[in-house]
Formats: structure tokens, C-alpha cells, sequence
């Protein structure tokens, strides 16, 4: 299955992958090789600490190469109508709150509400695509049942 991601989404992942590779792993195996040096014992904590922090590397930059393999990177819009979808800037507001937020609806991978970044695949995104300007939406979400209008989109 593709994840759809932005050029700036792919390029941070892609960024943060080299940085660990070619900083961090360094790092961390110069500290494993310099503990090793006192022996591979069970009461060497130096040891198993570092070994404990090239594990958790290796899994974490094995994770970003699984998300880069599964990344499509969208570019572009398949209509010329101002409707939400995947790339888009929104501004909704909570019929219940009356508070507004603006957010661009981007994929799973660089998701970040609090840096105005929703996911297509989130509850809210979900219920979101496809709406237009002036359109309410009724969302359930863990919290409990939100109601959003759509109050402008920008492509």
C-alpha cells in the first residue's frame, strides 16, 4: 500500500534518515566499541547501555527506510475546483467552540497538529475530503463527537 507524503515531507525523512547514518550510527558504535573494550560481561552497564542505544538506532532507522519504501510522493491536483483533499490548506472551525484552525491536510508520515498538519488518514481528515466550502461535517472521534464547517480551502 502507497502512503501518499510531500516533496517536503519525503525530503525531511530523507534528511533525518542520512543524519542518522552518518552522525548518530558513528556515535553510537564508537561508544559500544570503547565499552566492549572493558568486556562483554552482564555487570558492564556501559556496555549494555550502548548496546541498548545501537538497538533502538538500528530500529529507528530501519522504520524510516520501511516509510520511505512505502512513500508516494504527491505532487499536483487531479481538479480545478476548490475541494479538500491531499495537499490542501483548510480552515474549519468547531460549530460547538466556535474556535477556528487552519490546517493543510498532508499524509500519515508528516502528520503534526500542532503544526497545523492533519492527516488524510485521521478521523478528522477522513470525514474532511471531498468537502467543499460552506460544508459541515460531523466527525466521530475518540473524544466524542465533533461537528466542523468548512470555511475556506486554498489550493
Amino acid at each position: 500500500m502507497r502512503v501518499p507524503i510531500t516533496r517536503y515531507g519525503y525530503r525531511r525523512l530523507l534528511r533525518e534518515l542520512l543524519h542518522l547514518r552518518r552522525v548518530v550510527r558513528p556515535q553510537v558504535l564508537e561508544d559500544l566499541q570503547e565499552a566492549r573494550a572493558y568486556g562483554v560481561k552482564s555487570d558492564n552497564q556501559q556496555y549494555l547501555n550502548a548496546r541498548e542505544r545501537h538497538v533502538v538506532l538500528q530500529k529507528k532507522i530501519q522504520d524510516i527506510e520501511e516509510k520511505l519504501a512505502r512513500c508516494e510522493i504527491v505532487v499536483g491536483r487531479k481538479y480545478y475546483f476548490k475541494k479538500v483533499g491531499f495537499g490542501t490548506v483548510i480552515v474549519i472551525q468547531n460549530i460547538d467552540t466556535g474556535v477556528t484552525c487552519r490546517y493543510e491536510l498532508v499524509g500519515p508520515y508528516e502528520s503534526d497538529v500542532s503544526a497545523g498538519k492533519l492527516s488524510v488518514e485521521s478521523p478528522v481528515g477522513r470525514c474532511l475530503m471531498g468537502r467543499h466550502e460552506g460544508d459541515e461535517v460531523v466527525v466521530y472521534t475518540p473524544a466524542g463527537i465533533r461537528i466542523y464547517r468548512v470555511l475556506s480551502i486554498q489550493i
